[in-house]
């Protein structure tokens, strides 16, 4: 066979990136994973940093060319630029397509935002398969979410659909709506209720200093119980509204913090039982903490018109970090 060219997918998140890159002929994949600002780098030499370890990827496969290359990020992709990204300083308002063109070599780039290509690797190869009617919630740093109905991925007007972080509160105050903390202020409100870096913050005060989200999951004390069960119900309620809203008949729960926390899982189980009229089915997601990565990789085959990865070379891969990264994770 013919070398093809290798497909590349890129999974940058706020401390980490993520990569992988597949060589059709020799049915061969390698990943990586490397701290996304090394060295105090931001923006344009950031990326560019990104991008050459890429290349060294696909020279682990000896490859001579790259078929295809795709690329998602924590935010809102327009076009070739990334908005609303705060955890990837310097990031955007780049010409995102037009640098990986250039670092890469191929003008075959495809850009998305992390949670939407995760849910289309739960699709493709995980616990979303066959689910034409469904959510993806991703509980890791930050908090998103993504939808598909009639079997299409929900995109909205933006490309902003379902930046769940930004719903508000349940816990609002009706007479004092001016008052109400919202993105105009600059906020987050969902995301900074409930997320691994509000729980993260939520320990330092409730149990002093480093102290981390999973500390008040073993917790005994009655308050830190209690003030964790309230961030809990403030998550599920919006995501309950979410499910009565889509109609959705399965909802897949991945990332860190929920793969780690494994009380979350029947709280939120009995939460959406009790309160969605046609509660859907709630599983853990295939890909725990590394669906965007694949979902990236799906894009970069349809990219390149490529229709099957062998479920071995899936399921035996193992990302493999460069030294700074394993510093970063200290």
């Amino acid at each position: 066979m013919p070398d093809q060219g290798v497909l590349l997918a890129i999974d940058v998140g706020g401390t980490k990136t993520h990569i992988a890159c597949y060589d059709p002929t020799s049915e061969c994949l390698v990943t990586r994973v490397l701290t996304t600002h090394a060295e105090g780098l931001q923006g344009e030499p950031a990326l560019m940093r990104l991008l050459a370890a890429a290349r060294e990827c696909s020279l682990q496969l000896d490859a001579t060319a790259i078929s295809s290359v795709a690329g998602v990020f924590p935010g809102v992709i327009r076009g070739h630029t990334l908005l609303m990204a705060p955890n990837t300083p310097g990031f955007e308002g780049l010409d995102l397509h037009g640098l990986i063109v250039q670092g890469l070599g191929t003008s075959a780039v495809m850009l998305d935002n992390d949670v939407k290509a995760g849910a289309l690797a739960e699709a493709r190869w995980g616990s979303l398969q066959g689910a034409d009617h469904a959510l993806y919630l991703n509980l890791g740093t930050g908090l998103s979410a993504a939808a598909i109905a009639n079997g299409k991925l929900i995109r909205g007007h933006n490309g902003a659909a379902m930046e769940i972080g930004y719903l508000l509160s349940p816990f609002l105050d009706p007479a004092r709506v001016s008052e109400w903390y919202s993105y105009e202020q600059g906020g987050a409100p969902l995301e900074e209720l409930f997320s691994g870096a509000a729980l993260n913050q939520l320990a330092i005060e409730l149990l002093g200093p480093n102290h981390k989200a999973l500390d008040l999951f073993s917790s005994d004390n009655p308050h830190v119980q209690q003030a964790l069960h309230v961030r809990i119900a403030a998550c599920t309620a919006q995501v309950a509204n979410l499910a009565i809203a889509l109609d959705v008949g399965r909802i897949a729960i991945g990332g860190g913090l929920y793969r780690q926390a494994a009380t979350l899982a029947p709280l939120i189980q009995q939460m959406i039982c009790r309160t969605v009229p046609f509660a859907p089915e709630i599983v853990t997601a295939h890909f725990t903490h590394d669906a965007p990565l694949w979902g990236a990789l799906s894009m970069a085959m349809d990219a390149a018109g490529l229709t099957f990865i062998p479920e071995h070379t899936l399921s035996q891969t193992k990302l493999l970090s460069t030294p700074d990264a394993k510093a970063s994770e200290g």
